[in-house]
C-alpha cells in the first residue's frame, strides 16, 4: 500500500516537496494556503486548510491522518507570533491521532546553534530558549516518532544574497555563512521521510564561503549595485555547521554544494 504523506505549508520549500514526493509514488494532502503550480500533480490533493490557534479539533481532520506528517510552515513575523506558533504546534501534536500516524517530520533550522566561533553539528549545544528550540521540543514530545531537520539558511529562485546585501553596508564580511540550495533541501527532506525513521540532521551545503565573498559574487554575477564590505573587521562568533550526518547516512552528494555556485 502506497505511503500517505501531509504537507502543512504548501509554500516555497513545501510545494516543490509534494511534487517530488508524488513522483516517488506517494499519495500526498498538501494546505492550500499559498501552493505553487509545482505542485500539480494527480497524486497531489491540495486541501484548503490553515493552522490557527485555538480552532476546533475537527478542523485538523483533513490532515492529521496520512501516515507522515511534514511541518513546513515558518513562523509568522507578527506580534505575538512566537506564542502563536508555538501553540499551533502543540494543537497539532495532540490532535494527531494514537493510531496511524508512523513519523513527524518538523523542518526547523541551524538558527538553534548558538553564534560561536567554531564548527558545530548535531551533538552541539543549542539555545534552549530560541524559538526554534522551544518548537523542536514540543515535536519531540510526540509519542509519534520525529524527524527534526535543520536547516541552514534557504536560498534559490527568488531568494539570492545579491538581493539583501546589494547597495547596503553590510557587517560580518568574514564571518563563514551556513546556506543551502533549496533543490538539495527538498532532495534530502524527500530522502528522508522514505529513509530515515527518527532523530536530528542539519542540512546545509558543505562549502562555507565568507558572507563577503558570497556577496559580492552573487551581486556581480546578477549585475547589481555593489555593496560595501569592511574586510578589516575579524569575524565574532562565525559558526560553521556540518551537515555531513545526513548526507552520509543517506549516501546524498549535494547537487549545489558551493553557495559561490548557486544557479542565478
Amino acid at each position: 500500500m502506497k505511503k500517505t504523506i501531509s504537507i502543512y505549508g504548501g509554500g516555497w520549500v513545501g510545494a516543490p516537496l509534494a511534487f517530488k514526493l508524488a513522483l516517488a509514488d506517494f499519495d500526498v494532502r498538501v494546505s492550500a494556503s499559498s501552493v505553487h503550480a509545482q505542485a500539480a500533480h494527480p497524486k497531489i490533493k491540495v486541501l484548503d486548510f490553515r493552522a490557527e490557534p485555538d480552532m476546533p479539533a475537527e478542523n485538523w481532520t483533513s490532515m492529521i491522518y496520512s501516515e507522515v506528517q511534514i511541518w513546513a510552515i515558518p513562523p509568522r513575523r507578527k506580534k505575538n507570533s512566537e506564542e502563536t506558533y508555538l501553540s499551533i504546534l502543540q494543537a497539532w501534536v495532540d490532535n494527531l491521532p494514537t493510531s496511524g500516524v508512523k513519523k513527524l517530520i518538523f523542518l526547523s533550522s541551524t538558527s538553534v546553534y548558538s553564534n560561536v566561533s567554531d564548527t558545530v553539528d548535531e551533538n552541539s549545544a543549542i539555545n534552549e530558549d530560541s524559538l526554534m528550540a522551544k518548537a523542536e521540543a514540543i515535536v519531540s514530545s510526540s509519542k509519534v516518532p520525529s524527524l527534526i531537520l535543520r536547516l541552514a539558511g534557504l536560498m534559490g529562485g527568488d531568494r539570492f544574497v545579491g538581493k539583501y546585501f546589494s547597495g547596503k553596508r553590510n557587517d560580518g564580511a568574514n564571518c563563514p555563512i551556513n546556506y543551502v540550495h533549496k533543490d538539495d533541501v527538498v532532495a534530502l527532506v524527500a530522502l528522508a521521510a522514505e529513509k530515515i525513521e527518527s532523530g536530528i540532521y542539519n542540512i546545509v551545503a558543505p562549502i562555507h564561503p565568507t558572507k563577503g565573498e558570497v556577496g559580492e559574487n552573487d551581486i556581480e554575477r546578477r549585475g547589481l549595485p555593489a555593496g560595501y564590505w569592511d574586510y578589516s573587521v575579524t569575524c565574532l562568533g562565525g559558526k560553521v555547521v556540518n551537515g555531513d550526518k545526513i548526507c552520509d547516512e543517506l549516501n546524498y552528494e549535494f547537487r549545489w554544494p558551493d553557495p559561490l555556485e548557486f544557479p542565478i
